[in-house]
């Protein structure tokens, strides 16, 4: 008798594994060590069946990123839905992603810090579809994060609009360098970073929260 299908519940459970186990092998030796093959042996499975998840390493890759800009997207969204202030909207944005970050040191590595395939190393490729949804997912948190910017210079005139692409980028590499920092704990010698983290992120954004010069 025929074994009966998994469910698709079944299915998204093993395809899950498989993610994780990728990134476990990403953040260890590097995207060039990936391969379905090794996936497979970890996981117990044969050759054959993994490919029945998923097709090849790029797309498991590409996959986990999806994942991984869409949570935190959903944080960022969360947070820029907790106030009506703009101001108090950034911060709870800025302080989203340095928390998201790192709790989800895995994801975060291969979607911000790791020399791994980028969107346009995928443009004309079978795998450039996937690779296009993985890119509009990232660039949600972008478009979240510009929005805020210009709500915050209508709000009290602390940003000139040409400026909102700067501030942001200026914003993003101190987060991402208090991000990395404490995955890496490289500053454990000196001392422990998250105690300054808030101080930190309320440093980079005091040039911008002004009171509106109305109030």
């Amino acid at each position: 008798m025929p074994k009966p299908p998994a469910s698709p519940e079944a299915v998204e459970a093993v395809r899950e594994r498989i993610l994780a186990e990728a990134l476990f092998i990403i953040n260890q030796d590097g995207y060039a060590d990936l391969s379905m093959r090794r996936l497979a042996r970890r996981l117990g499975f044969t050759a054959r069946t993994i490919y029945n998840y998923y097709s090849n390493k790029d797309e498991i890759y590409l996959m986990a990123l999806i994942k991984g800009f869409q949570a935190l997207a959903e944080e960022f969204e969360a947070a820029y839905m907790s106030s009506d202030n703009p101001v108090e909207k950034m911060r709870a944005v800025a302080r989203a992603y340095v928390r998201w970050g790192i709790e989800n040191r895995h994801y975060y590595n291969i979607m911000f810090s790791m020399d791994t395939p980028k969107y346009a190393d995928y443009k004309g490729t079978p795998m450039e579809e996937t690779a296009d949804r993985q890119n509009r997912t990232a660039l949600r948190l972008a478009r979240i994060g510009a929005d805020i910017l210009k709500e915050v210079a209508a709000y009290n005139g602390a940003i000139a609009p040409e400026e909102i692409t700067f501030r942001l980028l200026h914003i993003w590499s101190t987060l991402h360098g208090v991000v990395s920092l404490c995955i890496s704990r490289v500053t454990l010698e000196v001392g422990d970073l998250r105690e300054a983290m808030d101080r930190i992120v309320e440093e980079v954004l005091r040039p911008l929260t002004k009171k509106p010069p109305y109030s």
